[in-house]
């Protein structure tokens, strides 16, 4: 009988798996986007960069349009509460002393042309169209003859238009003091609207007027400074005289207003 061999089978080497092939490196960008890229671009991002400077009566208008934002609301939750005062014939909404305005003419159309040729001679206007509905017609001048001139003349319809000229001649006030500047000049102007005040600040030896009038729901606001040449340098118009052409401006936009 043979023998049988005691011998362990030879061992087979087991599969070998597929090795696992890495992922491809991915891409990294070498520096982050430039955040000013994700502004959007066109009229929305020129509109965002012309409301971000105070300069030359911008600041004015954006205020008046912020506190326009501010009011709506809530004006309309605190509505005064109906009383039983008769109500005086003359304050009738129909009337035509009392009805409130309701166009507007093109910014560049509310000064005559004899206003601008005299205050701001050879000067050209732009037109600032209005934005987010607000009911608002806006001009400015700007000359150089003979030395600089700038006009800004802006209206804007609002039933809040009372307390709106209440907290734009507060905030001039402020801002005028924020920014080391000095009024000079603080008072209310007879037979001009409803109601008017003027306001002169210096800075540096530069002044500007600006005027804030009421008149029904009607606010304007009016910006004149101007500086004539004297050799080389440049030097301010007397305070009388800006204050002459502010008040010329704010009498040819009133009388732009209509009630139909």
């Amino acid at each position: 009988m043979a023998e049988i061999e005691d011998t362990p089978p030879t061992t087979q080497p087991l599969p070998t798996l597929p090795s696992t092939r890495p992922l491809p490196a991915q891409a990294t960008p070498a520096t982050l986007p430039d955040p000013a890229d994700l502004r959007p671009a066109g009229p929305t991002r020129r509109w965002t960069w012309l409301l971000a400077g105070i300069t030359a009566g911008a600041g004015t208008a954006a205020l008046v349009l912020g506190l326009v934002a501010n009011l709506v609301t809530p004006a309309t939750t605190a509505a005064p509460a109906p009383t039983a005062t008769a109500t005086p014939a003359s304050s009738d909404p129909a009337s035509p002393t009392t009805a409130p305005y309701t166009t507007l003419v093109a910014g560049c159309a509310l000064l005559r042309p004899e206003t601008v040729d005299r205050y701001a001679k050879g000067a050209a206007c732009t037109e600032h169209k209005p934005v987010g509905g607000t009911t608002l017609a806006n001009g400015s001048w700007s000359s150089r003859e003979p030395g600089l001139t700038e006009m800004l003349v802006m209206v804007m319809l609002s039933p809040f238009a009372d307390r709106i000229y209440q907290q734009t001649l507060s905030s001039d006030r402020t801002m005028a003091a924020t920014a080391g500047m000095k009024t000079t000049d603080d008072r209310a102007v007879p037979d001009l609207g409803e109601k008017a005040t003027l306001l002169y600040t210096t800075a540096s030896g530069f002044g500007h007027v600006d005027l804030v009038v009421l008149q029904r729901n009607a606010l304007l606001t009016i910006r004149y400074e101007a500086h004539t040449l004297s050799g080389y340098t440049l030097k301010d118009i007397p305070p009388a005289d800006a204050e002459a052409a502010a008040t010329a401006c704010a009498q040819d936009a009133l009388a732009t207003l209509t009630t139909s």
